[in-house]
């Protein structure tokens, strides 16, 4: 379009087409895991530590999915109107992530489990996924057509 704008006649045309654009729902895994600790609880009259086990069950919940894209980049000679090179490229794109709560002794859990307790999820919106598939992709795409430009 820009070329038609200056009046430039280009020699090649690079079209770009993306197909199978798939950005699924994110799937829930749930697991449970059981904590256990010694806490101490005071000490005896001699001084010495008294232990008490607590129990907690931390509740997590695993949302993930795999979004996948193809481009196809056509590179044709508008002059001889043969086609220079025709390719298709594959990317995916995987989000992860994982939020807990727990029941029981809050002093059973570990760091770990408290930055999972903490984790707020927020699931990516389409386009910022469509931009991480692009992102991906557009190395390859640029490297192919520099390939079929210095041929």
């Amino acid at each position: 379009w820009e070329a038609r704008r200056e009046s430039i006649r280009p020699d090649w045309l690079v079209e770009l087409r993306l197909r199978d654009l798939d950005v699924p729902q994110p799937q829930t895994n749930t697991s449970t895991r059981n904590r256990s600790a010694q806490v101490q609880v005071g000490t005896d009259t001699s001084g010495k530590p008294i232990y008490q086990t607590v129990y907690a069950t931390l509740t997590i919940n695993q949302m993930r999915f795999t979004a996948r894209a193809d481009m196809d980049v056509n590179i044709k000679d508008l002059v001889t109107r043969k086609n220079i090179s025709y390719r298709s490229f594959r990317e995916d794109y995987r989000w992860d992530q994982s939020r807990a709560t727990y029941s029981g002794d809050s002093r059973a859990l570990t760091n770990a489990d408290w930055q999972l307790i903490n984790n707020n999820i927020n699931a990516p919106r389409k386009e910022e996924v469509l931009n991480e598939l692009y992102r991906k992709i557009y190395p390859q795409v640029l490297n192919n057509i520099r390939y079929a430009a210095e041929w």
